[in-house]
């Protein structure tokens, strides 16, 4: 109740056009309250794996929901909601930027959590028997008993991921959900604006985002990702020249500044049309 307080106080005293909400961080109650005076906007990235009616109640509070899983925007149609619209994740180069070159210090890299079931666990515990791994995140002791001896760190910062990305031959990307049409982590945006070279999971019209062998590299299961990190480790300089143009592309493209201002614009003149490939 106090933080309901605060929040009011502050949106009477800023008095906004427009409020940004990251999915559910602001409540139902103050969504109900705020949007009478104000267009709000709420921003979902998650995969929405379980959908409910409160999902409902809350979406239909925003002038426009954006998504970065349209997998479930038919079962949120059938439900009544039209105020739907599909906008990736993204990054902010103030936070995420390349660090200055250094000696790699380990061949893999995953930054991130061992996933809700604990479904990246066993997979990152047999890259790490054949290759120099590292895992940064948090949760991972819950699953010692599948990776065994895998060197786990703790979570990072900003700046770590940079230089982990700086330092590491193989920047490993693992989505929560790999069978949903465009969508996957912002872990992928984030380690291209950090300069890595990113080999990740394939999910379904990625091709229509990032090209693979140009921007990054894709694997669609866990022989693919051992015979591709194989494939990789040895070529320093194609592993660069792609880093770097995956860079350039998130650089050009993909940050929140493009997102927000996409945003406004639909806003202001009305939601896009479907153009999902």
């Amino acid at each position: 109740s106090l933080a309901n307080r605060l929040a009011r106080a502050e949106f009477r005293r800023f008095r906004p056009d427009t409020v940004f909400v990251f999915f559910r961080d602001l409540p139902l109650l103050l969504a109900s309250e705020f949007r009478q005076t104000a267009r709000l906007v709420i921003w979902c990235e998650e995969a929405l794996e379980s959908l409910d009616g409160s999902i409902v109640d809350y979406f239909a509070q925003a002038d426009l929901v954006c998504m970065s899983n349209p997998q479930r925007f038919d079962w949120l149609r059938e439900r009544g909601l039209d105020n739907m619209a599909f906008l990736m994740s993204g990054f902010s180069p103030r936070f995420h930027r390349a660090a200055p070159n250094q000696p790699f210090e380990r061949d893999v890299a995953f930054i991130g959590g061992p996933g809700r079931r604990g479904q990246r666990a066993e997979f990152l515990a047999r890259i790490g028997r054949r290759f120099d791994t590292e895992v940064f995140g948090m949760h991972w002791d819950r699953w010692r008993h599948v990776t065994g001896d895998l060197r786990i760190q703790p979570p990072v910062d900003n700046r770590r991921y940079a230089r982990i990305c700086a330092t590491s031959r193989i920047v490993l990307g693992l989505n929560e959900v790999n069978d949903d049409s465009y969508y996957f982590s912002n872990r992928t945006f984030l380690t291209l604006a950090c300069g890595a070279f990113h080999l990740t999971h394939y999910v379904p019209k990625l091709e229509n985002v990032f090209r693979s062998g140009e921007h990054l590299v894709w694997y669609r299961d866990e022989d693919e990702a051992i015979e591709q990190i194989e494939h990789w480790l040895p070529r320093d300089e194609e592993r660069r020249r792609i880093a770097a143009t995956g860079h350039a592309e998130v650089m050009q493209h993909h940050q929140y500044f493009h997102r927000v201002a996409r945003i406004l614009h639909w806003l202001a003149v009305g939601l896009p049309k479907d153009e999902l490939g």
